[in-house]
Order: structure tokens, then sequence, then C-alpha cells
């Protein structure tokens, strides 16, 4: 399959060096009304545009198979799409190490494609938990000592939000993550909405020989949590069974028959972060976990893949599955993440060995590879 031919419908491309000064950027924003750089308009088609995430941030490449060769990195320390949420009229990745990704609509291309990072401060720093936080998409920045003993100081704050007035990611305090304990320093590691709606974290008390794990849960992270048992923390990742869409129901029923206890990592507009679902109480040794998107306006769709880009699709009001797969990706390159805006489908990929990390990016097409829209 040939790219090339695309790069002439890549509007402002700013792929090159001298673009990722931001302070000195002037790339044009459309209509968006928003302080954060613009690094490309694009027009998106049949064919995927593939982007790698480099240490400037994207840049454009023909195929996965073209990538950088990066060393595999632990991935707390790599850099990856850790997850994507729906944000009002947008589509936000975060970037484990840097920072946010846009893609929001455009008045002369498809979409705009947005950077809001700050990769000399985060960089030592692992952000594992996306989710939102006084309306507005934030990533949770810690010390992961799991591969190797922290050699940073602690993050000060540990959230920061993507904030349409501000070119960088705004610091934040959230009540419930402070004062958690009289003494030592205690670091919030995980946060996560559970199954039964409150919001459940994990701290490490990082300042003694032997650092200790704590848990805790709370209805509103404006309020101090409650402190809770290990068992508690671990059925709180427990998938939803009740209430999952219908056309993602059909989905799941679909995959189901090729493989054993689906569970769907979920984006949607209609919801507030991403879900977790399944058919029946899954086992973290037998399940297989899918990337889900699902929606039910302006037409109902779900969609689910499996890391190797085959996939489910229910789309309209029969709510009937089929099959289709997305470009095959190189061995060794896997999905992670899957999500829609508008027409547009965009997917993350990562290079996977073991617990280590290679190149990783993203890439965005039109839906109508798959759906006649």
């Amino acid at each position: 399959m040939k790219y090339f031919h695309l790069l002439p419908v890549i509007l402002a491309l700013a792929f090159t060096t001298a673009c990722y000064n931001y302070k000195n950027s002037h790339a044009e924003t459309e209509s968006f009304n928003t302080a954060w750089p613009a690094l490309a308009l694009l027009k998106t088609g049949d064919n995927p545009l593939w982007f790698e995430l480099g240490p400037f941030g994207p840049d454009l490449i023909e195929s996965p198979a073209a990538a950088t060769l990066v060393p595999f990195t632990p991935w707390p320390h790599a850099k990856f799409v850790t997850g994507m949420l729906l944000w009002q009229d947008s589509l936000v990745m975060a970037v484990n190490r840097d920072g946010f990704l846009v893609l929001g609509p455009g008045d002369t291309a498809d979409l705009v494609l947005y950077r809001v990072a700050d990769t000399f401060f985060w960089d030592p720093y692992t952000s594992e938990s996306f989710f939102i936080w006084d309306d507005k998409p934030a990533l949770l920045l810690y010390r992961n000592d799991f591969f190797s003993a922290p050699i940073a100081p602690p993050p000060e704050p540990q959230v920061y939000l993507l904030d349409k007035t501000s070119s960088v990611p705004l610091g934040v305090r959230i009540p419930a993550l402070e004062n958690l304990a009289e003494s030592g320093f205690w670091e919030a590691e995980l946060l996560r909405r559970g199954n039964d709606g409150f919001w459940y974290y994990r701290v490490r008390e990082k300042s003694g020989i032997e650092s200790e794990t704590a848990y805790f849960r709370t209805g509103d992270l404006a309020a101090e949590g409650k402190k809770i048992s290990v068992d508690e923390w671990r059925n709180s990742s427990q998938p939803e069974i009740t209430g999952i869409p219908l056309h993602l129901t059909a989905v799941l029923e679909k995959v189901s028959e090729l493989i054993h206890t689906p569970v769907a990592r979920t984006v949607s507009p209609d919801f507030e972060g991403q879900r977790l679902f399944s058919l029946a109480v899954a086992g973290s040794e037998e399940s297989v976990q899918l990337h889900a998107y699902c929606r039910e306006t302006p037409q109902a769709l779900a969609i689910a893949i499996l890391p190797d880009g085959r996939g489910f699709c229910s789309p309209g009001a029969n709510n009937d599955a089929r099959s289709f797969s997305l470009p095959v990706l190189p061995e060794g390159f896997v999905y992670s993440g899957i999500a829609m805006l508008g027409n547009n489908l965009a997917a993350s990929w990562e290079e996977q060995q073991d617990a280590g990390i290679g190149a990783a990016g993203f890439m965005v097409m039109a839906l109508s590879f798959m759906l006649d829209y």
C-alpha cells in the first residue's frame, strides 16, 4: 500500500524541527478557539495517516514498519498512548512522559492535530491514570519504582489538566489525594473509577526504607477518601456486566464466538472516561481485553478490535455485528486503543516485547473503509 500520495493533502504540516519551538509557533488554529498550537491540518481518506511518537511529538511516517527503531523500554518509562477520551468535540490522547495530543474539528480540513505537552518536566514520571476532573481531561503523574528506583523528585503537583486557555498542561491539586499521611511522603500511583461509580486510588509511601502501599475509596474526589482492603481494590477493577449498550452487546457476543470472556475497554461520547464491559464475570487469567468504541447518536455504532486489528462493528438499528480488519501491523506490533471523531477513526499502536515498548504512535483514517457512511 502506498502512502506518499497523501502528503499533498496534509495542510500546514508542522513536523520539522523548527516547528517544535512552540513559544514561537504561529500555526493556524482554525476556528477552534484554543491556545493550543496546531501541528497539522489533516485530510483523511480510505488510506491511513500513520504517526509515530518522536522525541518532539508526532512524526508522519509511511507505515509502522518505517518507524524509528526505538530501544525497548519498560512501559512506565516508554513514550506511548496510555489512553483515549472523547471530550466536548475532540478526541484526546494521553501520552506517557509527554502530555496530551488532541484531534479536533477543522474548517478547511477534516481534523486538526494539536499537542499540549511539557516533556522536560514530565519525562521522569509515569502517567497511567487518565480521567475527567473539573470537566477537563486530567493525568496523574507518579514515580514508578517497579523497574528502577526513582531518581527524580516527587511531581508537584501530581495532576495536570488539559485546558483550552493554556498551551501547556495546567497543574491542579485534588483534595482526595492530599494529606494522605501525617508523616512520610505518600505518592498517589493509580486512580480509577470503579464499576460501582466510586473513585478508587492506590498510594505508596516512598520516603522510607520499605515502602508501604495503601488503598482508598471516595464518592467525590473533592472529599477525603476512606481506606479499604487490597481485595476491595482488586474488585474495583472488575468490568461491568449489566447496562451494556445494545450495539456493544452485539459486538461482544460475536467476539465471544472466537475468544473466551472478552473484556471491552470502551470510550464513548456518552461516557465520562473509559469503562470496562464484559458479558460475564472475567478472571484476569482467562479474559482477553478488547479496545472498543460505542455511541448512540447521530447513528448508533459499536466497534471492538483485538490487539492484532481483527474486529467487529455493529452499525444501524438491527444490532447485527459484522467483521472487519484494521491495516495489518508488523510482527511484534499491536493496536492499543480505538475511538472515533465524526466519521474519522483513530487507533493507537505500539511495538511490544514482554513488559517493554519500542516504537509507538497512532493512525487516523476515514471510516468509509469499513462502513457505508
